[in-house]
């Protein structure tokens, strides 16, 4: 089968989409597909390169971290028509969708879409009027989505937020796959010593890691608060923020401003092939967010064997099994709580560490791509 997935957020942007696309390609490619990408350039000139068509983006740029294009009448579009795809599978909703129900309209092919998008959450980026923006999305979403064939939805969540919404489309759970083998890996003991003491960390510390993009919804800003408090009951404990984004400046004069330089540390953006090393070199991951739409970061760190200490929020229906693989809190008192007993207790901590890698075994890459095929063979 030849399948062309379409979206807007791809390498060199590392956020959940881009690797939900990575890991389908993978995964899909593994049962013998063939699969190739539509998305937009930061270019202003169109190319084909490894199995990816680079649209010229020829709009402005709406949301920071991706790109935006109307070229419907571009070269690559004539080029992905002659390929012929058996199937389009969208993962964003707006401008490569235009794309995408373009070529399943042209060859009369089904359009497959999995919605990614916190809508609730992400208004934040275009208005202040809460009013405005739910009316937006309860009038224009439905819309968007009326002429796809069937709607994947990472977790309930999503499905609950677009039923909401008054979606009607047929749609069904998938989580997305990730390579729980490679997240699994740990690194030889001296190089995870010379790691963490890169950034001044040592064997004794207990550092708490987080992992995301460094934008406004994500919130990070909170769990450097929690951990700011936790420095003050335990001053062993450090903090590892890796990731980068339209945040990270005001992230770093917030640590500057704390007088917390010393145990707070940023990394950057790391390439996704050795982003375990990074989980490997933390005891205990972290994250405030409230706008995931399944947590892949969350999944991530239990796959690399690490208790989650997260914000409450419906995301983690599926991934959070509370006090066997990890903790939710709601409070700068809860986290506490749930925090402090994995500091100061080795072998409690390395019991939920346990847990949380039993627990991500629906995860698998394989998995993932059987559960896509079967949409995909439905709706042919």
């Amino acid at each position: 089968m030849k399948i062309l997935i379409t979206t807007e957020f791809y390498l060199p942007l590392r956020c959940g989409v881009t690797l939900a696309v990575i890991n389908e390609k993978k995964a899909l490619e593994a049962k013998g597909h063939e699969v190739r990408i539509l998305t937009i350039s930061s270019e202003k000139e169109s190319f084909f390169k490894d199995d990816v068509y680079y649209i010229k983006s020829n709009f402005p740029q709406l949301y920071k971290d991706s790109y935006a294009s109307i070229a419907i009448h571009d070269h690559l579009l004539k080029d992905i028509l002659e390929w012929k795809p058996d199937i389009v599978h969208s993962q964003c909703e707006f401008f490569t969708m235009i794309f995408a129900k373009r070529i399943a309209k042209k060859l009369e092919i089904p359009l497959v879409h999995t919605c990614h998008t916190d809508f609730d959450a992400y208004g934040i980026h275009f208005t202040k009027n809460e009013h405005l923006w739910e009316w937006a999305t309860n009038t224009f979403i439905p819309k968007l989505l009326k002429d796809v064939d069937y709607i994947i939805c990472p977790t309930s969540k999503i499905y609950n937020l677009l039923k909401r919404y008054g979606t009607e489309n047929e749609m069904s759970i998938i989580p997305v796959g990730l390579d729980i083998d490679m997240l699994g890996q740990k690194c030889p003991e001296n190089e995870r010593k010379a790691l963490r003491a890169s950034f001044g960390f040592t064997d004794s510390d207990i550092v708490f890691v987080s992992i995301c993009r460094l934008s406004e919804e994500k919130n990070v800003e909170e769990s450097i608060t929690h951990f700011v408090s936790m420095h003050k009951n335990r001053n062993n404990t450090r903090m590892l923020i890796v990731g980068d984004g339209t945040e990270r400046q005001k992230l770093e004069d917030m640590v500057n401003a704390l007088d917390m330089n010393d145990y707070i540390k940023f990394a950057g953006n790391i390439p996704m092939e050795i982003i375990w090393k990074y989980y490997d070199a933390g005891d205990i991951f972290i994250s405030s967010s409230t706008s995931e739409i399944q947590g892949l970061t969350y999944i991530e760190a239990l796959a690399s064997g690490h208790p989650i200490v997260c914000r409450k929020d419906e995301a983690l229906a599926e991934s959070l099994i509370e006090g066997f693989n990890g903790f939710a809190f709601s409070s700068d008192k809860e986290f506490l709580e749930k925090a402090l007993p994995l500091v100061d207790k080795k072998d409690y901590r390395l019991q939920i560490a346990s847990n949380a890698k039993k627990s991500v075994e629906k995860y698998s890459l394989s998995h993932f791509a059987d559960s896509l095929l079967a949409i995909f063979d439905k709706v042919k």
